[in-house]
Order: structure tokens, then sequence, then C-alpha cells
């Protein structure tokens, strides 16, 4: 009873462990909450590491150049501005978080 408990535990722990996922593209969305722009990313890869850009609707301090590493299904970013975050990729949705602020886009 033990062994079967252990081993239910660390499956329903255990990170994503696949091959980085591929986010190349055009992804288009929204915030959700306070803030409620669009968002748009173009976005390449090359490996793990990812260039491009993004444009939050009105919001010139959130947009521009954008770099980062996707690890899994996780993108970790950095804008040129100065802002960073992650987001999690599943399918042709991607989500997280600009600034502290939540969004979602889905890939077009």
């Amino acid at each position: 009873l033990l062994l079967a408990a252990g081993c239910a535990s660390s499956s329903t722990s255990a990170p994503y462990s696949g091959p980085p996922v591929n986010v190349t593209g055009s992804w288009n969305g929204g915030f959700f909450g306070a803030l409620r722009n669009s968002v748009s990313m173009q976005l390449q890869q090359q490996g793990q590491a990812v260039t491009g850009n993004i444009d939050v609707g009105g919001r010139t301090d959130l947009s521009g150049g954008i770099k980062g590493t996707v690890s899994g299904n996780v993108l970790s970013y950095n804008l040129a501005n100065g802002g960073s975050g992650t987001m999690q990729v599943t399918g042709n949705v991607i989500s997280g978080t600009v600034n502290g602020q939540a969004f979602r886009a889905q890939r077009q």
C-alpha cells in the first residue's frame, strides 16, 4: 500500500518532461481582468531559443522585442523594455502574464 501511494503521488507532481514545444507563428488574443488590451505576437524559434515581437494594443511600454527560452511547454521570456515572465503552451493556446497582467492567445 505504501508503494502504490508513493507511485501515485510522484506521477501527479512530475513536471512536463517532453521536448520543447514549438511556439513559432503568429499569436492573437487579449488580456483579461483589469487590463483588457489586445495582444499579438510573432515568434520564431530555433531549438529552445525564441525571438520575435509582441504588440499590446495601446501599450508602447509592453510592446516591442521579445526573447526567451522554451523548456518543455513553458516559455520564459524577457521584453526589450525590461519586463519578463513565463507563458505556458497547450497546443495552439499560449497563456501567461505580461507585466503581471494575465492574457491568453491563440496561434493563427
